[in-house]
């Protein structure tokens, strides 16, 4: 990404953000740079005040403009450097909420993908530190401020080039009290910038070279960081002892950053030494050019300092702009992961069809020659799967691990799109339907299932705004009744420890609040991942009363590894090596002896008989 371009983004980026920032901004750095350049022009005024024996009162006269004007810069700049903060902050928490809405809004394919983790993490890892919105901002603030030095210096500096009334004395005394005697300046000053903006860009792109080399580290510093901060996971880690692994995890993660970083520090040290030499050059050529002037008495004492000083400043400024320039274009790279990230597009094909809203109530979904497999494998996990669901059945979904039971309802969610073949809905293909309307139609448990910190109600409602009754009649159906009586703020108490006096609930009591969640979105396909994993055989006999009653006329799909869960469907799919190999109801897949539903039923069966 170019730096000019990337100028152009980043201001019509903040200015939408954050109106007003750039503009407080600019005018604090504006005061920052003329604050030093007051106390010079004053402080030689007074200096030769001195010299020349000037009376009490016309130095203090002095001294009270110096401390006033002074003054009002430092509180300007105070109060201003305050509301830049605030909404520095402000547009830091907003270009975080935009990589929020960006992963929420990329396809579930597509951000499951290693290549997206790797955009994702860099980008983050990016906004955090050198590629910042902020730090672009205030590195572009810092270059203005640098221009308002150099404008100052050189209004300062202007005399000190300009010819004295007095005759020279001497060839070198006239040459000095010449305009072009500034070329001596000149030309160590542009040797100077020339070696630090040399350095500083060797430099930044060494910089660069250990941010991407580290991307790796980062991610794994961060998974593993989490596990020690993740509650949850306490009890697992302590009673496996599992403490010093995932430490030795992070302290070798974190020796590898160290490695890169001492390597990178290490090359740009021996870099430099170019940067210290050339400054110390300036810094002997200002004196020596100031201090002739001076000696041959072209110029007052108190102009050695503010020439000295001035030009010093003139220096600095144009080597520092240089070195802006240089970072705006290292921090350009950077900046360039985020809105590579941003720009991830979707691959899902954005269908516009509403879905059909039959009086008969009457949908059916069909896999057509249906094959997948996951964005970081080539292995097919379902492959060449035909068949038709009618809404109002009873389909239990088994077999066993890894055999496409969980890939067909992700794919039948629209949450993957097959990597052969079609899925249709009433004859027309998935695809082409709106997709926030087509998710309307599934009410899903998955297995690996998640509850959130709200209150009870919103996570069963899933929103912040919900009907009271609706809730509490789906907990109700859930089995979850008797625990929410006995919290003192009902369905308004929120769960686990992100807000104070949240409440801790057991494995089995939040699948029973997820089965709740999927009641309450009251879709036409209710889809059921191994719903009742976690629940004993009584709370789980009652989730399947209550759901054969609930469901007369939606379908249901349940997908478990408790054959006994099979008993209650009108049609059993039985998958394998991701196709489906047997279907039909229980009694009827139990008559063909030696089949794959067969021998799953009697190796659970026999637990429960007596020998």
């Amino acid at each position: 990404m170019k730096c000019k371009g990337t100028v152009r983004k980043v201001l019509a980026l903040v200015r939408m953000l954050q109106p007003g920032y750039l503009t407080l901004l600019v005018i604090t750095k504006i005061i920052a740079a003329a604050y030093p350049f007051v106390y010079i022009l004053f402080s030689s005024m007074i200096l030769d005040l001195l010299v020349e024996r000037a009376s009490y009162g016309q130095i203090m006269e002095v001294v009270l403009w110096l401390s006033g004007i002074s003054g009002a810069l430092v509180l300007s700049r105070w109060g201003l450097e305050m509301a830049v903060d605030v909404k520095k902050r402000v547009l830091e928490h907003r270009v975080n909420l935009m990589m929020c809405e960006k992963s929420f809004s990329i396809d579930y394919e597509i951000l499951d993908s290693n290549e997206t983790m790797d955009i994702r993490q860099k980008a983050y890892d990016g906004v955090r530190s050198s590629g910042s919105i902020v730090s672009f901002c205030e590195t572009l603030a810092g270059a203005l401020e640098q221009l308002c030095g150099i404008v100052y210096s050189l209004v300062l500096l202007v005399s000190l080039f300009l010819p004295g009334g007095a005759p020279a004395r001497g060839w070198l005394a006239g040459l000095l009290d010449r305009w072009y005697g500034a070329v001596f300046l000149l030309v160590a000053m542009a040797l100077s910038m020339w070696a630090n903006t040399s350095v500083n860009r060797q430099v930044g792109r060494l910089q660069q070279e250990g941010f991407e080399a580290n991307v790796q580290n980062n991610r794994r510093i961060n998974y593993f960081q989490y596990l020690t901060m993740e509650y949850s996971q306490g009890k697992y880690i302590r009673l496996y002892r599992m403490q010093n692994m995932i430490l030795r995890e992070i302290r070798k993660n974190i020796d590898a950053m160290e490695k890169v970083s001492k390597n990178i520090a290490a090359r740009s040290r021996r870099l430099k030494w170019l940067t210290a030499a050339s400054a110390l050059g300036l810094q002997l050529a200002s004196y020596l050019y100031v201090g002739l002037k001076a000696i041959y008495g072209l110029i007052s004492l108190g102009s050695v300092l503010r020439y000295v000083s001035a030009y010093q400043n003139l220096c600095q400024g144009v080597g520092s702009i240089f070195d802006l320039f240089v970072k705006m274009e290292v921090r350009s790279r950077y900046l360039a992961y985020f809105y590579d990230y941003l720009s991830i597009p979707n691959r899902r094909y954005e269908g516009t069809l509403p879905i059909e809203k039959r009086d008969d109530n009457e949908y059916e979904i069909e896999f057509k020659d249906v094959s997948f497999h996951y964005p970081n494998s080539r292995q097919m996990v379902l492959s060449h799967v035909n068949e038709k669901i009618r809404l109002g059945s009873r389909m239990a979904v088994v077999g066993r691990n890894g055999a496409g039971k969980s890939t067909f309802i992700k794919l039948l969610c629209r949450l993957y799109e097959p990597t052969e073949g079609e899925i249709l809905l009433n004859g027309v293909n998935i695809q082409y339907y709106d997709y926030n309307e087509y998710s309307k139609l599934f009410a899903v448990v998955f297995q690996d299932f998640r509850l959130f910190s709200f209150s009870i109600a919103e996570n069963v409602a899933a929103s912040r705004q919900y009907n009271e009754e609706r809730v509490l009649e789906c907990i109700e159906k859930a089995g979850f009744a008797d625990r929410l009586r006995k919290l003192p703020e009902g369905i308004h108490t929120n769960i686990y420890q992100l807000e104070e006096n949240g409440a801790e609930i057991s494995g089995g009591e939040a699948q029973k609040l997820a089965i709740a969640r999927a009641l309450y979105k009251d879709a036409p396909w209710v889809i059921l991942d191994e719903p009742t994993s976690a629940l004993d055989p009584v709370a789980e006999f009652e989730i399947y009363r209550h759901f054969d009653e609930l469901v007369r006329d939606r379908t249901a799909i349940y997908i478990s590894h408790r054959m006994s869960s099979c008993r209650f469907c009108d049609m059993i799919y039985v998958f394998d090596g991701g196709r489906i190999v047997q279907k039909g109801s229980h009694e009827a897949l139990l008559l063909e002896e030696g089949s794959l539903y067969s021998r799953l039923w009697n190796a659970q069966a026999r637990y429960y008989q007596r020998d």
